[in-house]
């Protein structure tokens, strides 16, 4: 009985159409419509859809779309075709823009020391302290959601080059619109004018991941809350023959099935807009579901994608006679064949197009900064760039930790001179627009070894995500080993960053004596220094300055004619240093290519009497090689200290052992066998390589050899370390597990660790 209603439609439509003059069948002709709803990756089956109906020549004169629906319909109504979207929809790195990842070789220095050891960083204002604002409470000042605007929208600006300024949608190359709702109002927002992108951007606005978009006084997230198949807006807009294709599960839910709150919260979903579903499908002369079994939302891995095109275009096919009908009404109407037709430019694709940038403007920013931004950007006017380049400016200028949101957008100059969108331009303005961060920032690290046991770690920084001025920054480590460390900073990004800091540390470590017995050692150490370091130098930190260090052992526990004892005397040192750092490395942890190297200078002055100063040089480099990019990474390792002078004090002789660098000491070199400080030579090095392998996603088993060389005044040695670890990549840290054998004692030994290091 429907396909009967269905064809009698047409009829009727055609005999109106036949009975126009030939010469105005494009007036009098039906029009279609396709309406796109919304489904996470499922919506990649619309693109199957698309192709085949592009394939029968039938032309699509609207489209409308929610969530999903609106991206694919989006990318379709400016002139994409199906080949290009599922190649599309496929290569972009989905995660990366979901988890709004910045490149870490773009990363200030502050931000690296962040990402690679606290696993939570809130920002925060203190606006409710001033009293200005009585609502301006913290609670109040975290995030809105988990993802904010930059990425994405960026992403879609980048696809809609030529349709970047506000404009009734109708102007497109396929008139279009989509549905938003407004959080203000929980009404349903028809958006049919405006900024593309943006539109596209606020309709899949899922509340808690995607922060909303603000247009006007409206705030507007994810249209499926209210209208996630807006068949009613199709007709709204014209179409006679509305096709309908809709990415929801047939099935029948049960109790057993809504156990998990996704499902509950998607299940709630569809109880709230069914009633409107119900009544947009029946505005459908065509309704189509593909088979999306088997997928969810976030299937957005290529071969998910590939199936779901595949999956679309099949279920299209089942429709056939249906949609064969439209097409010779078509024909007949027009009175010749017809197919999809452009009303006006297709955008361009800044990810496979370059464009030529004659003008750059900055907003958002102090004009002082103008010049700086421009020239660390590497962006010049006068030439061509592509999304690479200036999305590798963008992430310059995130990297830096100091704006939330860094959005552009590309406007054809003739456009933005004389208001006009006939035609795309050869020449184009590009306009990078940036809102300051949340100047103060509070982190959170956790971490559990074998060697130090559990540890917490507390951050804030006030005024750190300023751009320049004055900045200070705490921090606290809370555990058998406690350290605090404050410092200020005053940032001239014309000159350099001048520091004052200082630091506690309470340590307390073991010591293995002639490879033996172990002797604990417990000390106190105060330092306090100021220092001048670049302000933002990519991969690179060049400091120096000078510190006065206070070191107190405590000798309980020693015996009275222990050997240690002449070289544990308090001391007070003063301390002039330089240090050079390079770090290009594309993962604190688990880092397939890249470099990191450090080079340190110290001279030492005894304060209370000149016959205990010494001179080090400490060395360490690292190698990161994964040939093909496969699963296997190559990390050749040297590290090294030089020391020279006076070897009176212990806290300035060398000293190595264990998994971290610096544990106990700043100088302290790593070296896998042992689990414990050791005290050497004053010439010592260690060589290493690491053979890691990436067996399963974030499983990782690496095999680990060293050799330490030490040089005393007489005679050098060689020790040998060995070790096996397994590794898990969370979202709190590395979880490890490593077993290791040391030619010192010849005995294996195991070491657990759970956390970032710090």
């Amino acid at each position: 009985m429907k396909h009967l209603s269905f064809f009698l439609t047409l009829f009727l439509l055609a005999s109106n159409a036949i009975a126009q003059p030939s010469n105005d069948y494009q007036n009098s002709r039906p029009k279609v419509g396709v309406v796109l709803g919304g489904g996470g990756a499922k919506g990649a089956s619309h693109i199957g859809v698309l192709k085949y109906i592009e394939e029968l020549g039938i032309p699509v004169d609207y489209v409308a779309g929610t969530s999903m629906g609106s991206i694919i319909g989006g990318l379709y109504a400016m002139g994409y075709d199906p080949d290009e979207m599922t190649q599309l929809i496929s290569n972009i790195p989905w995660n990366e823009y979901i988890g709004n990842k910045i490149d870490r070789s773009t990363m200030s220095a502050e931000n690296r020391w962040r990402n690679s050891t606290m696993a939570l960083n809130v920002p925060f204002s203190l606006e409710s302290l001033k009293k200005k604002n009585p609502d301006a409470t913290f609670i109040n000042s975290l995030p809105s959601a988990y993802v904010n605007n930059s990425a994405l929208i960026n992403l879609f600006n980048d696809l809609c080059i030529g349709y970047l300024e506000s404009m009734d949608f109708d102007q497109m190359p396929i008139p279009f619109a989509c549905v938003a709702t407004d959080l203000i109002t929980g009404e349903e927002v028809v958006l049919r004018e405006g900024v593309v992108p943006q539109a596209m951007r606020a309709s899949m606005a899922i509340p808690g991941v995607f922060s909303p978009i603000v247009i006007g006084d409206k705030v507007l997230v994810d249209g499926g809350l209210v209208n996630n198949f807006p068949a009613d807006v199709l007709h709204e807009m014209g179409a006679d023959i509305i096709i309908g294709v809709e990415v929801t599960s047939e099935k029948t839910w049960t109790a057993e099935m809504l156990q998990s709150l996704p499902r509950v919260m998607a299940r709630l979903l569809t109880n709230v807009t069914n009633a409107k579903r119900k009544e947009n499908r029946a505005l459908c002369d065509i309704h189509i579901i593909p088979d999306i079994s088997g997928y969810g939302m976030l299937s957005f891995t290529p071969d998910a994608i590939d199936t779901l095109v595949i999956r679309g275009y099949k279920k299209a096919q089942e429709y056939h006679d249906q949609l064969m009908a439209v097409k010779h009404l078509m024909d007949e109407a027009a009175g010749h064949p017809v197919s999809k037709e452009l009303h006006a430019p297709r955008s361009l694709n800044l990810m496979n197009d370059s464009v030529m940038i004659s003008e750059i403007n900055i907003n958002g920013i102090d004009a002082s900064h103008d010049r700086w931004m421009i020239r660390k950007g590497g962006l010049r006017p006068g030439n061509r760039y592509s999304k690479k380049e200036i999305e590798k400016a963008v992430n310059i200028y995130r990297g830096t930790g100091c704006f939330d949101d860094i959005t552009y957008n590309i406007i054809e100059i003739d456009s933005l001179h004389k208001g006009s969108l006939n035609k795309l331009s050869e020449n184009y303005a590009l306009t990078i627009n940036m809102k300051p961060a949340k100047p103060n920032v509070m982190g959170l690290g956790v971490r559990y070894d074998t060697e130090e046991g559990a540890a917490l770690l507390l951050n804030v920084g006030f005024n750190e995500k300023a751009f320049s001025g004055h900045k200070f920054n705490i921090t606290a480590k809370l555990s058998y080993n406690p350290r605090i460390s404050a410092k200020y900073t005053y940032s001239r990004h014309s000159l350099a960053n001048f520091n004052i800091f200082y630091e506690l540390r309470n340590e307390h470590y073991k010591d293995r004596y002639n490879y033996i017995s172990f002797v604990n050692f417990h000390y106190y150490q105060q330092k306090l220094g100021v220092s001048v370091s670049q302000f933002h130098l990519l991969n690179m930190v060049l400091s120096g300055g000078a510190y006065l260090l206070t070191t107190t052992y405590d000798k309980l526990g020693l015996d009275a004619e222990s050997e240690f004892l002449p070289f544990l005397e308090h001391n007070r040192q003063a301390v002039p240093f330089l240090e050079f750092q390079y770090d290009n490395l594309d993962d604190a942890y688990f880092a397939k290519h890249g470099i990191y190297g450090k080079i340190r200078g110290e001279l030492s002055f005894d304060i209370d009497t000149s016959q205990y100063n010494s001179q080090s040089i400490s060395l360490a480099f690292q190698s990161h090689i994964t040939p093909w990019d496969g699963k296997v990474t190559i990390i050749p390792q040297v590290y090294g200290r030089i020391l020279w002078g006076s070897e009176k004090y212990y806290n300035l002789r060398n000293i190595y052992g264990g998994e971290v660098a610096g544990r106990h000491y700043e100088h302290q070199l790593p070296f896998i066998g042992i689990n414990y400080a050791q005290d050497g030579a004053p010439i010592m090095g260690v060589l290493r390589c690491d053979l890691r392998y990436n067996f399963y996603r974030k499983h990782y088993l690496t095999a680990m050899y060293n050799i330490l060389w030490e040089n005393y005044s007489f005679f050098t040695t060689y020790s040998h370390g060995a070790g096996l670890k397994y590794s898990y990549n969370t979202a709190l840290g590395p979880v490890s597990l490593t077993g290791q054998w040391d030619s010192l004692t010849q005995k294996f030994s195991a070491y657990f660790s759970f956390g970032y290091t710090f």
